[in-house]
């Protein structure tokens, strides 16, 4: 990449750092006393450890689990009084590839380690730890203790036929080499004719599990071209393009992109009005354009595809996931799938040796609204959103003033105000804690603080959870207030703009 692009003349820096990485090696899972020892694999981020036996304890489907405490705490815990199955002292079994929260879930009720079974007779490598990025003194806590072994659909099938003929113990051991690990970053600069001028950032990772980066090989070229293609036509460019291929996707869990936000934060906040990231093009057969974007994007999202394709599509709302590390500095999302059904076997080979116009202020705006409504009607006359519902209000009516004046050709200044509308925005609706630390690797929807009015709508208002999640909510809904007011006075200061 970085060959190509000097080759080419187009600006490239590289960026050393060290990161917090995992690097799964290996797993076995045995039956003492058998010949039973099927083909297995590790996560990242699994624990490590050598002949553990435990008793084998069958857990169903990744959908039998209990849910997650819901809140914005950095420590996560189990949903509910309970009662909860205990496994203290024994080895899960449970069919689905394996993921970060069910880990945790299962971690909490007592497991010592888990087999995952995955539902096709394949195995995915993938990741178990809820952290994001580099872990801090805030969330380190969270990095998985216990070993975890994958198995093919049929050796699943077969554990679970032991066991349910009767007791059964099973040897795990699992081997990771986790610690600190250096990464290079590759940036690619291509700035418009104003040096000041705003930028665009456009990532995308590189992901290599066993034939070099087979996951993002299709996207790490494309972006090559684009950004050489931009380079050649830079004298003609309205905006910067800063080009980043994100390193430690899953070994560092985004820990690339997060290291970016990490370290330029000012600048992403002073200069960058959007992300646009690039996850998943050239799989063999797509058919489907998708997009996940914010809402002040997805008009955006739905145009470029349409006009490109004549396919009109729905924009959905961006997961937790992906090398999405900017919530915190509040950007803008655009990224556009194009991906095979599932009847045609979907992405299967993902993660397996066989890989060989602008922004939208009303839509962001509506759309707040509606989360907003719909948190209010989970809570019932439990708790009031009253005054956010009156400044949501307050602030889509400035903006729709906005939008009908919008002038044709939106000097610098407009668009760098756009977004100054949008970040506090965006740092209520995607972030549940702080906009400088990694929120937990996990989804809560969108206004993740005012989650806990599940917990109003169901527990005895007597018991203490429900105690403790109003008191949640009473200082959410004041960071809630707080952030459309200063959306309201971004938006004032922005209609100056317009006549």
């Amino acid at each position: 990449i970085i060959e190509t692009l000097r080759t080419e003349g187009v600006p490239v820096a590289v960026h050393t750092f060290r990161t917090y990485a995992s690097d799964p090696v290996a797993a076995t899972v045995e039956v003492p006393g058998s010949d039973f020892s099927p083909k297995a694999i590790t996560a990242a981020f699994s624990g490590a450890v050598s002949g553990l036996e435990a008793p084998l304890i069958d857990m169903g489907t990744l959908a039998d689990l209990p849910g997650l405490e819901v809140g914005t705490g950095e420590r996560l815990t189990l949903a509910g009084p309970g009662p909860f199955r205990d496994l203290t002292g024994a080895i899960a079994l449970i069919e689905g590839q394996p993921r970060n929260t069910p880990t945790l879930q299962l971690a909490l009720m007592g497991a010592v380690g888990v087999i995952y079974t995955n539902p096709e007779e394949r195995l995915n490598d993938l990741i178990v730890t809820t952290t994001w990025g580099t872990p801090s003194l805030r969330n380190y806590h969270r990095l998985q203790v216990i070993p975890v072994a994958q198995v093919t659909k049929s050796a699943g099938d077969e554990l679970r036929r032991l066991v349910a003929d009767g007791d059964v113990q099973v040897r795990l051991t699992v081997e990771v080499n986790a610690g600190w690990k250096p990464l290079r970053l590759a940036v690619a600069r291509i700035p418009a004719p104003e040096p000041d001028a705003p930028y665009v950032l456009f990532g995308g990772h590189i992901d290599g599990w066993y034939h070099a980066g087979t996951d993002e090989g299709a996207s790490n070229a494309a972006m090559v071209e684009l950004a050489t293609a931009f380079y050649k036509h830079r004298s003609s460019l309205r905006r910067g393009l800063v080009v980043a291929w994100w390193p430690g996707h899953s070994n560092a869990r985004y820990g690339g992109s997060t290291w970016f936000a990490d370290h330029y934060f000012d600048e992403l906040r002073s200069q960058a009005i959007a992300y646009v990231n690039v996850d998943g093009i050239g799989q063999t057969g797509a058919k489907r354009f998708g997009a996940s974007t914010t809402s002040s994007l997805a008009g955006l999202a739905q145009t470029v595809v349409h006009r490109s394709t004549g396919v009109s599509i729905i924009a959905g709302q961006p997961g937790r996931n992906s090398d999405q590390a900017f919530n915190g500095v509040g950007l803008p999302l655009l990224q556009i799938n194009h991906t095979r059904l599932s009847e045609d076997g979907g992405y299967w080979w993902w993660h397996t040796p066989d890989d060989t116009f602008d922004v939208d202020l009303v839509a962001e705006v509506q759309n707040l609204g509606q989360i907003i409504t719909s948190r209010q009607e989970t809570a019932g006359d439990r708790f009031d959103l009253a005054a956010a519902v009156t400044r949501q209000r307050r602030l889509l009516v400035i903006v729709q003033q906005i939008h009908n004046a919008l002038p044709r050709e939106a000097e610098r200044d407009f668009n760098l105000g756009m977004v100054r509308v949008l970040r506090p925005l965006f740092r209520v609706l995607y972030d549940p804690l702080s906009p400088f630390h990694p929120d937990p690797g996990r989804g809560l929807g969108l206004l993740p603080g005012l989650a806990p009015v599940e917990i109003l709508a169901s527990e005895n208002p007597a018991s203490d959870r429900y105690r403790f999640a109003q008191t949640s909510l009473i200082r959410e809904r004041n960071r809630l207030v707080e952030a459309i007011d200063v959306a309201i006075e971004e938006a004032q200061q922005l209609r100056r703009y317009v006549p």
